[in-house]
């Protein structure tokens, strides 16, 4: 489609005003109200005159609610979503607004909105060379010399006529060859984004559950391993005391405690852009029902000792945390392990420095139409180098890795940390599996 254009090469307030509107409308932003938001604080200012005020403590305050003066840098909030922000905008320009005229972009370094038209205007005289899909149409001016619209050319200029086409022939050519069809391109969303957006799907619920600690202090106090059946059920809140505990039994079994590490993996959660416009639930595992869990797509945090609802997924896996309740040892066993690798993988040191292990599980949902996340680990320092791995650069890097351009693999990951005084200060990758492939590395 041949686009016609203003005499001058900026778009007109009006036409600036139309283009933020229909972004805004578009299936991409109806889904993601943070970032809707976000674009039509900045755009409304800057088509106030008030660009110079538009900067990334302002946009903390007035988009993201933070507080007057807060430390930015302790809270990323804006840096992390204008990111996002711009994987946005471009996946509505490759899709949605394929046929925009005017190039809405946020250029890094700064939050004020650019709009330019997305073609350089004709200018008299030129030949003006378009893409039209897989096509290229090449026009002459009407006032450029030589030329005779609708009739020969002049005797005089036969030879530049001759020239003139070879040459439009060769642009022509070299042209069809810049825009013909690529299996990927820049406005591809990385893919980090296709995760995160896989796990935070908007067409699901997403329900994060954080792990019951009160469990395994009730397993410790009554010396009995509580099945994952009755656990699910609550079948177990109506076993006897212990003896000696019926005073303090019934407050320790109605406690919820979680660990200050699953605190941390949710809060982290909260701040990905892609959890701003979905249908996001946080859990305490024992208030969750199989049915709530069957329907969404999930977030698993803990072990299977203080999560439960992690063994549901056992069969999609080869890792798996477990408690040696003989030995009283926090462990992660391969069921399969592949060439270096070992069956099981325990804790090892003493109480104030040791190894621990964390893992992280990418699978399918229960019922087979979404994702599940787990995130645990043996340990509080093993599930903390999990999700400082998830949400790490180099996490970022191992999806570039097994990214094979379409659907994410299924995986898991196995971690190893140093763990000081119940913190960890140093994790790396001990191994991982592509689980739809069955394939393996180290």
């Amino acid at each position: 489609m041949l686009m016609t254009k203003s005499i001058t090469d900026t778009p007109t307030a009006e036409q600036q005003r139309l283009v933020v509107d229909r972004i805004l409308a578009s299936t991409l932003f109806r889904k993601s109200h943070k970032l809707a938001a976000f674009l039509k604080f900045i755009c409304e200012q800057h088509q106030l005159g008030k660009a110079e005020t538009i900067n990334e403590q302002r946009i903390g305050t007035e988009v993201f609610g933070r507080t007057e003066g807060y430390h930015m840098g302790e809270d990323s909030i804006v840096r992390s979503q204008a990111r996002f922000l711009r994987h946005r905008l471009d996946e509505y320009y490759a899709t949605e607004g394929r046929d925009e005229p005017v190039r809405l972009t946020i250029p890094k370094g700064s939050y004020v909105p650019d709009f330019h038209f997305r073609e350089p205007a004709p200018q008299a005289g030129r030949l003006t060379v378009e893409a039209v899909g897989s096509s290229v149409v090449v026009a002459a001016n009407a006032d450029a010399p030589g030329l005779e619209v609708g009739g020969r050319p002049r005797a005089g200029h036969r030879a530049v006529f001759v020239i003139l086409s070879v040459g439009i022939v060769c642009v022509a050519s070299l042209l069809a060859w810049h825009f013909r069809p690529r299996a990927a391109n820049k406005d591809t969303p990385n893919v980090e984004t296709r995760f995160w957006t896989s796990v935070f799907d908007p067409q699901r619920t997403e329900i994060v559950v954080t792990a019951d600690s009160s469990l395994i202090l009730t397993e410790e106090l009554s010396g009995k391993h509580v099945d994952p059946s009755d656990y699910m059920t609550r079948k177990y809140l109506s076993e006897p005391a212990p003896p000696g505990l019926a005073g303090p039994w019934k407050a320790i079994i109605n406690s919820q405690y979680t660990n200050i590490a699953d605190v941390n993996v949710v809060s982290r959660l909260e701040r990905l852009p892609e959890a701003a416009g979905g249908k996001v639930r946080i859990r305490f595992a024992r208030n969750l029902s199989l049915k709530e869990l069957k329907e969404s797509n999930a977030i698993l945090i803990g072990s299977a000792r203080a999560n439960p609802w992690v063994t549901l997924f056992n069969s999609f896996s080869r890792l798996q945390v477990d408690y040696d309740w003989q030995s009283h040892t926090n462990y992660v066993s391969d069921r399969t392990p592949g060439p270096g690798e070992q069956a099981r993988y325990e804790e090892l040191g003493d109480v104030q420095e040791h190894t621990a292990y964390g893992v992280v599980t990418y699978l399918p949902s229960l019922d087979g139409e979404g994702s599940a996340l787990l995130v645990g680990g043996t340990s509080k320092a093993g599930t903390e180098a999990a999700a400082e791995f998830l949400f790490s650069p180099g996490f970022a890097g191992f999806l570039r890795k097994i990214d094979n351009g379409g659907t994410i693999p299924r995986f898991e990951i196995l971690l190893s940390t140093q763990n000081l005084n119940g913190d960890s200060y140093y994790g790396k990758i001990v191994c991982f599996h592509l689980l739809q492939d069955a394939s393996s590395s180290r």
